[in-house]
């Protein structure tokens, strides 16, 4: 894990009320916590009040949990901070939404939007992705939106190709934006395999927004790896 002043949040997680994931809350925050991470924000597919189990929880655990949803929309999945169920009321949920709507909507309540894994992979030989072989292409319909304040950089469901967040890493350079990192986890197990490491507290969803505006933040994880914002390539964190 990252130094004690540093703040390490899991992005992006997902629990049995996801509707693809048999995780139970209590054992995702257990995960969490065993593998030494701050706090983590909970991103249920399409529903942000899917997450509202975890608020007993937030109010018994040592861990820091936070809410946020995960959006289908016509320039890929969005994952959206910041917002609260009075003002978002699930909007968006069933439908694949309009990538630059959702944007300016999360901004006026306050909140920022993040493109989550904006990439495709396969085999550049033509047949199933190795990782010593990947054909990376980055997802240019992101570079449309206007408004976005992150780009998941690195996620845990392809920790083992480093390509990847090489390909995001300047894609976020490109676009001069900062990267977040999150497992996308379906299992406990999967918990903190990528995170983000962010260089002042986060205590509150108001917080998590501040840092990303702010890009005090780097991608990060397990196997030792992070970005190094003013870079586009990946170094060493010990």
């Amino acid at each position: 894990m990252a130094k004690k002043h540093e703040f390490c949040v899991d992005m992006h997680v997902h629990s049995m009320y996801s509707g693809e994931s048999a995780a139970e809350p209590r054992d995702i925050v257990e995960a969490a916590l065993a593998k030494g991470l701050d706090a983590i924000c909970v991103t249920e597919h399409e529903s942000l009040s899917g997450s509202a189990p975890f608020e007993d929880l937030r109010r018994s655990s040592s861990l820091i949990i936070l809410r946020g949803v995960e959006l289908s929309t016509d320039a890929g999945h969005m994952l959206v901070y910041g917002v609260n169920d009075h003002e978002w009321r699930d909007w968006g949920r069933s439908k694949v939404c309009h990538a630059q709507e959702l944007t300016d909507r999360v901004r006026r309540l306050g909140g920022v939007v993040v493109p989550a894994h904006p990439y495709v992979i396969s085999c550049s030989s033509g047949g199933a992705p190795f990782w010593w072989d990947p054909l990376i292409e980055v997802d240019e319909r992101v570079k449309s939106v206007r408004g976005i304040a992150a780009l998941e950089v690195c996620n845990g469901k392809h920790l083992n190709y480093p390509a990847i967040c090489e390909a995001l890493g300047r894609l976020a350079k490109g676009l001069g934006l900062p990267g977040t990192g999150g497992s996308d986890a379906h299992a406990a197990e999967d918990v903190g395999r990528c995170f983000t490491v962010f260089h002042t507290p986060i205590h509150s969803g108001m917080d998590l927004v501040d840092a990303i505006r702010r890009g005090l933040l780097h991608p990060e994880n397990l196997i030792g790896v992070r970005y190094n914002g003013g870079r586009a390539a990946y170094i060493s964190a010990r």
